[in-house]
Order: C-alpha cells, then sequence, then structure tokens
C-alpha cells in the first residue's frame, strides 16, 4: 500500500471515529450501556503509514478470538504536526499547538489513556502530559524497559532513530540508568542512510531501496559491538530486515503496542488489587 494510499485511509477513519464521537451522546438509558469500559486513543500522522502499521500491530498482538475481544480506538491522525527533528534543532516551541491539539482532542472524544507513535516527539512528553488528565504512555522508557527485560546481559545497544531523536538524548539516558550504553552509526551513515531511509519512506520511496540503507546502518552498529538493535524510529520498521541482522532487533512500535495493551487490560486501581494479565493466543508471538 502507497504511504498516500495509507494517509488517506487513516485521515477518513479517524474522520469517522471523530464524528461518532461527537454525536454519539447519550439520549436515554440504553445508550449508556453500551459505552466501552476503557478506550485507547492514538495520536498519529508522525507519520501516517507509521500510525497505521502501530494499529496493525495491536490488532495482530490483542488475545481476541472475535470482533468484540478488540480494543475500542479512537485515531486522530494529525500530519500538520511540524516535523519534530527540525523543531528540536531550531528549539522551536510553535510545536507545542498541535501536540496539545492532539491530545485534548482525544481526551475529550473519550480516550482513556494516549499513545504516540513517534519517537522524537517524546522530547515534548511533559508538555503533552501536562495538556491532559489522562495517561499519556512513554514510548521510549516500555522500550528500554523491554530490552533491559529480554536481555539483561547486554550492555551495548545500537540505536537506530532519526538524528532529532539522537540529539536529544533521551534513549541514552534510560540506558544508562539500566547501567547500558548506546552506539550509533557514524555520523555520514546517520545523515545519507537512516535519514535518507526514514524521510525516503515518508515520501513512498521503495522499500527495498530503504531497506538496503537501513541495512548498512544496522551492520555499522553491530561491527561497534552493538549486542542489541533498537528500531527507534517509527519508520524504520516499515523497512528494516531483522533476518538480515546478525544480534536481536527490539522494534519500539512493537513494544508500544504491547503497552497499550496491558494498559488497556489494566484494572483500575480501585476495582482491587491485580490486573488481568494479558496472555496472547496461541501463534501469536
Amino acid at each position: 500500500m502507497r504511504s498516500h494510499d495509507v494517509q488517506r485511509w487513516i485521515v477518513l477513519f479517524c474522520a469517522a471515529l471523530m464524528v461518532a464521537g461527537s454525536t454519539g451522546r447519550r439520549s436515554d438509558a440504553g445508550e449508556a450501556s453500551v459505552a466501552p469500559r476503557r478506550v485507547l486513543g492514538i495520536l498519529g500522522g508522525m507519520g501516517p503509514e507509521a500510525t497505521a502499521n502501530l494499529y496493525q500491530e495491536i490488532v495482530r498482538l490483542t488475545p481476541a478470538e472475535k470482533d468484540q475481544d478488540h480494543i475500542p480506538t479512537l485515531i486522530f491522525s494529525f500530519p500538520q504536526i511540524p516535523d519534530r527533528t527540525t523543531a528540536i534543532r531550531d528549539q522551536d516551541r510553535s510545536i507545542i499547538p498541535y501536540l496539545v491539539e492532539g491530545t485534548t482532542r482525544l481526551e475529550k472524544a473519550g480516550a482513556s489513556f494516549i499513545v504516540i507513535p513517534c519517537n522524537t516527539v517524546h522530547y515534548f512528553y511533559d508538555d503533552m502530559r501536562r495538556a491532559v488528565k489522562i495517561p499519556v504512555l512513554h514510548m521510549i522508557r516500555e522500550t528500554v524497559d523491554e530490552v533491559a527485560r529480554r536481555h539483561p546481559k547486554a550492555r551495548r545497544i545500537g540505536l537506530l532513530a532519526t538524528s532529532g531523536t539522537i540529539s536529544t538524548g533521551l534513549y541514552e539516558r534510560e540506558f544508562r540508568a539500566r547501567g547500558m550504553s548506546l552506539v550509533y552509526p557514524d555520523e555520514a551513515i546517520q545523515k545519507d542512510c537512516v535519514m535518507k531511509a526514514v524521510y525516503g519512506i515518508k515520501a513512498g520511496v521503495d522499500k527495498r531501496t530503504c531497506e538496503d540503507l537501513l541495512f548498512t546502518a544496522g551492520k555499522d552498529v553491530e561491527k561497534k559491538g552493538a549486542e542489541v538493535i533498537v528500531l527507534g524510529c517509527t519508520e524504520i520498521p516499515l523497512a528494516f530486515n531483522p533476518q538480515r541482522a546478525s544480534v536481536p532487533v527490539v522494534n519500539a512500535t512493537r513494544v508500544l503496542a504491547q503497552a497499550a495493551i496491558r494498559e488497556y487490560f489494566r484494572e483500575p486501581k480501585d476495582a482491587g488489587a491485580g490486573g488481568r494479565r494479558v496472555t496472547p493466543l496461541p501463534g501469536r508471538p
């Protein structure tokens, strides 16, 4: 599916959801009884295809045997949010109103919690978190926790991410707190392979071309001693081929999907101790 087709699908899908949310007012006692217990909110559009990929992962990983077992979801794809890497580089705070608009719109539409499939935008996490009263899951912390859990003996982690994410040190601080260090692609490879692939994916460039660029970046961090590779940009899993890597690969988009499923099934604190543990169906990873 081409990138512009994915974007059109998400825009139409989100429009339908938002219209449904605005018109579905409770007019009688019967309507109130069908309201979902919890609703997942996704602030997307950074980029649109990556947002679709997150939702696909959520659907694939949810332990469901029929439609009604899946998670009620509101997706607000907001591609007009300014480029995150540029905003960080220029210290441009004009991006904040877009992020506040996105998070508050989801909250008003009925979301119980929010996930955001964009690593770089988590530089502005505190601004988004302060804008709403509902939880906002932290993609980067979730990913670092997953690496520490699955690969507790690893000490050198290779990070493939945007230059904006790398410059913020968001992953570096989280990994350092767990006794792990990061290795990055050389500056030329970061520019000519990683960033070229990221923007190429957004522009609909042939995925095989992008895969080869990311393969080069992956091999570069492997040569530097990476014991695990983290795909720390939501565009990268759309083209990176884990089967061509010589070390384990952790996909931050998939981690966020798993975190969203966990949060949805988590019992509220006032519902008693514990909570429902999500167990995938047979045949699901």
